[in-house]
Parts: structure tokens; sequence; C-alpha cells
């Protein structure tokens, strides 16, 4: 009798492996090369995913889909652009008190030098090589500079968007004339899918906003430069799990302490770390029902790989791709052992 050929590794059979893994090299090579099509088509669909809920309530309510979707689209794009301008303005109003928070932060780090707590005096040399106000400047610039190149790709979102919406209404129809048995697999991705990201992004959203708002209610009546600046970054690096919300308010901290006295300082440190800790421990869980069902460290991993391949838009963009992707290995009774081994809490009862 001949051997088998069809040989497994903890129930995946090896073949499928290895066509998963060529299929990793081509997109990991289509995803760097092809980024100034492939990132904005990614966000097309996320945004179509995001309006279609309220597209199909004002269809229902009033009957004319792309009237819907076209209101909705130009609501996004206006807000888009609104909160870009003022974003850009911000980053202007900043830049031009770095020259006075320069000269401020050398004061009050000389006086810190001098400073001496039972005799033990404080070696400063390292702080003022590693924290500047002109390395905040930059890394803001840099920040505000890549979210400005993104919006350069706005047209191309917005064409692949209305391409997307009209295609919704005929694409169904033309998958169930083309593979009709694998139809049902098809709408069950779909609509998973559109259910995973509509809660995150909601969820995320309204509670990067909440946050924000805070952070610029209190960054404005500290008088903190460039307050709207950084209640932005708040917002958008609230989308980056784990370590983006902390990272939001190290600059503004930092200014805090260049600003006023030590204890005013800790005291903002304070109301930003604990603004965090109720958004995303309290709040958070009690919007989105229960958290992503991924391992932790597979979420970090596909994150930094989504920034290493798209910098920042890459990171904030990682979580819903990483949805997406552990729907479409789950409706594969081949992929779904790889989908059990991302998952935080696998369904053992699976059929597989």
């Amino acid at each position: 009798m001949s051997a088998s050929t069809n040989k497994t590794f903890r129930g995946v059979e090896v073949s499928t492996l290895s066509h998963i893994a060529i299929l990793l090299l081509i997109s990991i090579l289509a995803i760097i090369h092809l980024k100034s099509i492939i990132q904005p088509l990614v966000v097309a669909i996320l945004l179509f995913f995001l309006i279609r809920p309220p597209a199909q309530w004002l269809e229902d309510r009033y009957g004319h889909p792309l009237a819907a979707y076209g209101i909705l689209t130009t609501g996004v794009v206006m807000v888009f652009l609104i909160g870009a301008n003022i974003l850009y303005q911000s980053l202007q109003d900043f830049s031009s008190e770095a020259g006075t928070l320069s000269e401020k932060m050398t004061e009050k780090i000389a006086w810190f030098s001098d400073l001496t707590v039972y005799g033990y005096s404080f070696d400063t040399s390292a702080l003022t090589d590693l924290i500047t106000v002109e390395r905040i400047n930059e890394i803001t610039t840099d920040f505000v500079g890549t979210l400005a190149g993104f919006t350069g790709s706005a047209i191309t979102i917005f064409i692949f968007l209305i391409f997307i919406i009209v295609e919704a209404e005929t694409l169904p129809r033309r998958l169930e004339a083309a593979y009709p048995e694998e139809m049902d697999r098809f709408s069950s991705i779909v609509e998973n899918a559109g259910a995973g990201i509509n809660t995150y992004v909601i969820t995320k959203a309204s509670v990067a906003f909440g946050q924000a708002v805070i952070v610029a209610l209190i960054l404005s009546y500290m008088g903190i430069p460039g307050w709207f600046m950084w209640a932005s970054i708040t917002f958008l690096l609230d989308f980056v799990p784990y370590v983006g919300a902390p990272l939001s308010f190290i600059p503004p901290t930092i200014i805090s302490f260049i600003l006023f006295e030590p204890l005013t300082a800790l005291l903002i440190l304070a109301a930003l770390f604990g603004n965090q800790v109720v958004w995303g421990q309290f709040v958070e869980p009690q919007l989105a029902g229960q958290r992503l069902d991924m391992s932790p460290i597979v979420l970090l991993i596909l994150v930094a790989f989504w920034g290493w391949a798209w910098g920042i838009m890459g990171m904030i963009l990682g979580v819903p791709l990483a949805v997406i992707m552990k729907l479409v290995l789950e409706s594969d009774p081949r992929t779904r052992p790889i989908a059990m081994l991302l998952s935080l809490n696998p369904n053992s009862n699976d059929e597989s």
C-alpha cells in the first residue's frame, strides 16, 4: 500500500499550509509595493461597512439608496476635511510656541539639576539628549504630515467607495450565479465582517471621541499649546490596541512639566491617565459587550506588521483587518484550526 500523501499538522493539511504560506508571501509583497492602491481600497471597504447600516435605514425610510449613501459619504468627507484643517492650524500654533517652550525647558532642567534629595543630585545630561521640544515638534509634525499625506488619497478613497456602493447592489446576484454552492459562506463572511467591523469601529470611535473631548477640555483649560492637536492624536492612537492610548498623553505631560510646577504637572498626568482608564476599562466593555476574540500577542504582532508596512495608518487599520482575516479563516474547515489559534477563547465545539 502506498503511503498517504495528505499529511497533516495539528489537523491542517500540509498542502493547505504551504498554499497559505505562498499566498501570505504574495500578499505581503502586494501590500508593500501596491500601498497607494490597496490602502485606499481597504479604507473604502471599511467605510462602506461603517455607513451601510445608517444608509439602509435611510433607504428604508425614504427609498433612495444612492441618495442615502451620497448624504452619508458627503458628511464623512466634510467632517474629515474640517478636522484636518483645524488640526493643521493647531500644529502651526504649537510650532510657533516651540522656541518659548525650549527656553522654559532649559530653565526647568537647570532647576531640576540643582535639586537635591537627601544629598543626592540628579544627572540631567541624558534627559536633555532624550527629551527636547524640538524632538516633540518634529515627531508631531511627522505624525500630522503622515495624516496630510493620507488626505491626498481621499479622492481615490471616494472613487473606490462610489464603485463599491454601486457594486454592492449587483455583486451578490453575480456571486450566486457563479458560485451557488459557496454563496452561504460568502454571505456569512460579509455579514459577520460587517457586524464585527461596525461594533468595533462604532465602539472604538465613541470611546476615542469621549477621551479626546476630555483631553481637549483639560489641556485647553490649562493653556497647553496645541491642545486640539494632542486631543486629535489621542483620538487616533486609541485605535492602536494596548499601547496607543498611553503613548498619546506622553507629549502633553512633558509640556505640562515644562510649563507648570511639578505638583500641577502630576495632577494633569493623573487626570489624563484616569481619563484613559475610565474610558478604556469601564466604558468600552459596556459599549462593546465583549472584547475582540483575538489573542493580545497576535493582535500586537498584526498591528506591528501593518505599522511597518503602512505607518501610523496601518496601525489604525490593523485591528479591523485582523477581524476580517480571522473571519475568513473561520469560514473554511481547512483553515479553521488556524483561526482557533488566533482566538483568545476558541470554541472547541466548532465543526471541522
